[in-house]
């Protein structure tokens, strides 16, 4: 494909709308006579009008020679040597140009390891090994330019998502950019090309070779810029949720599919994360868990059977964090978060403190799900304002319950051989 420049006449990015770190990270690279270009998201959402996230770099400097521009820079990372620049709080990502390694490919820099993805190349090969066009343009700074080597300005016109190359390769080698390519379209709102999407159908099941943190951290970013339905519902299209999570495949299966009651909750979740413009895992989570957990909970009480809600939340879920490699502390929250629901409605024939209830370290996520639960159920939330304002007070007056960090015990020393105690 011709590579394409776009002159600044005919785009809408200004500098005015790019971070002061990035740009300070641009002009030096481009003062010591390196090229640099700001890539990736960051372009892609300036030229819809977005706010970035984050602002990425990719020049022809090594990682060495990053360092050595910057005193505030480390180095991060074995299979992509990667320069993070630090400006206080903000950390610009600048990368080496790279290219697809070649089977005959070995380390020959000291500045190189040995793993081939970080051989290096130019801006063209660079940006053929990114994932998706829409993701391969670069911004110019000093001419002010967008240079599209991919066909990325024509996707983003035409509001789609194309993978870079053959997607039957791409979605291969590295499985996770299938559910990138469901983030993408569900956040932007845009259509997944028809070859890149048969071969997600194709090959969902090549996700249960990724390794499981990343998946995880996917599947958490799915959820920002309140999108969240519409990705689980583009996961469940293509068979990746069967694969992912087969408890929560299951129940759409067995309940009404595209119909079912799971949508409502995470309508009101993503109505949620953008009125408060952040997402909390342990609230996603415990989101879409709900109403399958509330299934099973009713399947017991029609057999008669004793409920004890957290024994239930244990046997369910506990497995399934475990798969996802959810980290053990956000597990715990998430169950206690969803037991918690029941105490909202507390039992007479307990004691119950609702100070007590209420100055839980968790609390803020139980009283998020309370108030999606109501609204799923239609009934009114003005009851949830008691809750917060004595929530408030207990803050202003310091009584919040935190948990307690556990003390690590030191390992006994080992006496030297030949050693006796007097």
């Amino acid at each position: 494909m011709q590579s394409q420049i776009i002159s600044r006449s005919e785009h809408p990015i200004s500098r005015k709308n790019i971070h002061p770190d990035a740009l300070k990270v641009l002009y030096r690279l481009g003062r010591k006579g390196f090229t640099a270009y700001l890539v990736g998201g960051g372009v892609r959402d300036l030229l819809l009008g977005l706010k970035p996230k984050d602002f990425d770099i990719s020049t022809n400097a090594t990682p060495t020679q990053i360092r050595r521009t910057f005193q505030n820079c480390f180095l991060i990372g074995r299979r992509f040597r990667l320069a993070h620049i630090r400006f206080g709080d903000n950390i610009i990502e600048t990368s080496t140009f790279r290219r697809c390694p070649d089977s005959n490919d070995d380390s020959e820099d000291g500045d190189l390891y040995v793993f081939q993805d970080n051989c290096y190349g130019t801006p063209e090969e660079d940006a053929l090994r990114r994932d998706f066009t829409i993701n391969g343009l670069f911004y110019e700074v000093k001419n002010f330019t967008i240079i599209d080597h991919v066909g990325g300005i024509n996707d983003i016109h035409h509001g789609l998502v194309r993978s870079i190359g053959d997607p039957n390769i791409r979605f291969q080698e590295d499985p996770v950019r299938m559910i990138r390519a469901i983030r993408f379209a569900s956040r932007l709102d845009f259509h997944i090309e028809p070859a890149t999407y048969n071969a997600i159908l194709r090959h969902h099941s090549q996700i249960l070779k990724a390794s499981p943190p990343r998946v995880f951290e996917e599947l958490h970013k799915l959820f920002a810029y309140g999108s969240g339905e519409k990705a689980v519902r583009l996961l469940y299209k293509t068979g990746l949720l069967h694969d992912l999570l087969p408890e929560l495949a299951d129940f759409l299966d067995h309940n009404h599919g595209q119909d079912s009651v799971l949508w409502d909750w995470l309508v009101q979740l993503d109505h949620k994360t953008l009125h408060e413009d952040k997402t909390n895992p342990v609230l996603i989570f415990s989101t879409l868990f709900s109403a399958p957990i509330k299934q099973v909970m009713a399947h017991h009480e029609a057999r008669g059977g004793r409920v004890i809600l957290m024994d239930i939340l244990g046997n369910v879920l506990l497995p399934i964090c475990l798969r996802m490699s959810m980290p053990k502390a956000m597990a715990a929250r998430m169950l206690q978060v969803m037991a918690n629901q029941s105490r909202f409605v507390p039992d007479k024939r307990k004691r119950f403190s609702k100070r007590g209830f209420v100055a839980q370290d968790c609390f803020p996520e139980t009283l998020a799900l309370y108030d999606i639960s109501l609204r799923v159920d239609g009934q009114d939330t003005r009851q949830t304002g008691q809750w917060k304002a004595l929530r408030q007070e207990l803050e202003q007056k310091n009584q919040i319950i935190s948990p307690e960090p556990k003390e690590r015990k030191r390992p006994p020393r080992k006496r030297r051989p030949g050693r006796t105690r007097v």
